[in-house]
């Protein structure tokens, strides 16, 4: 009976220090997600290729002539989660249900890109009394279609899609540590 209980006690021990083994979800959360985002703290979550034409029609009532040019571009957009705005404390664990609630910062743009090479034109005609566009102009121009495609990002789903796409992350680390629900939610 006394090598029974020791045995019982003896397995009732590695148990305990096996469960004390286990990492806290919280912890693993965080130190996976620092892991995946490396020393900049940001991780992209999605990337985008955006096409566009950039149309100018520069014609004034005060000078004869046309003044027109078109351009077609190509741009990465890359959109994620900066997890520098990301701690512990946006982690609730309710064991009653056994859930657990992480409050991920909102998906924001992490970088973009429109290469030189991948801006051509296509179209440019002047005619009368006006002149060609100058190189400071198209320059202009190319940074005002920067700014209209990084302003239209919204509208794109670049910043829902990189949100789902942290949410199944988060989903996939934290699914193995037991709980019958992980909810994830961007504020």
């Amino acid at each position: 009976m006394l090598k029974s209980f020791t045995k019982i006690l003896l397995v009732l021990c590695v148990l305990f220090s096996l469960q004390s083994c286990k990492k806290d979800p919280v912890e693993q959360l965080e130190q996976k997600l620092k892991y995946m985002a490396g020393p900049t703290a940001e991780l992209g979550t999605v990337e985008y290729t955006i096409s566009k034409i950039i149309k100018v029609d520069h014609d004034v009532f005060y000078k004869y002539g046309e003044r027109k040019v078109l351009f077609s571009s190509r741009s990465t957009m890359k959109a994620g989660i900066n997890l520098s705005k990301f701690c512990a404390d946006s982690v609730k664990v309710d064991n009653k249900n056994n859930t657990i609630t992480v409050k991920m910062p909102k998906a924001e743009i992490l970088s973009f890109h429109m290469p030189a090479e991948d801006v051509k034109l296509e179209y440019s005609k002047t005619s009368g009394l006006r002149s060609e566009f100058s190189a400071t102009e198209r320059n202009e121009l190319l940074k005002q279609a920067e700014e209209n495609i990084k302003n239209d990002a919204p509208n794109l789903g670049i910043f829902k899609d990189a949100e789902e796409n942290m949410r199944l992350l988060v989903e996939g680390i934290l699914s193995g540590a037991g709980f019958n629900e992980v909810i994830v939610e961007f504020n």
